[in-house]
């Protein structure tokens, strides 16, 4: 179920899920507000195009995640120290986010990383359960140059993106391998993360 990282997510695998069959995701990806980052979605232009071979990985992913919530001994472990949800996907329903923490609780000397801006979801699950230590819970803000400085509720970073020529010296996301930076990845760097916008 995990995923081997490339580019540069090398050395730190990701349990993934489908993004073009995700509601959310296709809601996104075709709204016809200015400025949102997901019609820039990279995970939507490689899974339509050349990474099509993942897909079917990655529904099954979507599907075992987001049906029902299992025993822990049943769900995936992460091969490694550091690990991410999503390097493709977002949060599918309370149910997947449900899995997840169970997951974190499963490994506690793994450090996880969520990235999701589905609010009303962590909202709905943390409000009656407390969120793992090991987890680092990242707000993906959907707006281009808006830099989010105040960290919702729940949550322990903001990710931004920005234009190339804009907030230059706040862009602290530079496109080297994670595992070298980890800046997302260790609750005692910064909490607010900035990128410049990739094109697709």
């Amino acid at each position: 179920m995990w995923s081997v990282g490339s580019g540069k997510m090398i050395g730190i695998p990701s349990l993934n899920t489908d993004t073009p069959s995700n509601k959310f995701c296709q809601g996104m990806y075709n709204s016809t507000k200015e400025n949102i980052i997901c019609k820039e979605c990279y995970s939507m232009s490689m899974l339509n195009t050349f990474r099509k071979n993942c897909r079917p990985k990655f529904t099954n992913n979507s599907k075992f995640l987001s049906s029902k919530i299992h025993a822990r001994e049943y769900l995936p472990p992460c091969p490694s120290t550091t690990g991410r949800f999503h390097s493709h996907g977002e949060l599918i329903n309370s149910i997947h986010l449900e899995n997840m923490l169970n997951i974190c609780l499963n490994q506690p000397m793994t450090t996880f990383t969520l990235w999701t801006k589905r609010k009303n979801i962590v909202n709905k699950v943390l409000k009656s359960r407390a969120k793992p230590k090991n987890l680092i819970l990242i707000y993906s803000n959907a707006y281009v140059d808006t830099i989010v400085e105040d960290v919702p509720k729940h949550f322990d970073k903001t990710f931004n993106n920005v234009l190339e020529d804009e907030y230059v010296d706040q862009q602290n996301c530079t496109g080297q391998q994670c595992k070298n930076c980890l800046l997302c990845y260790n609750h005692s760097t910064t909490d607010t993360i900035v990128e410049k916008v990739k094109k697709y």
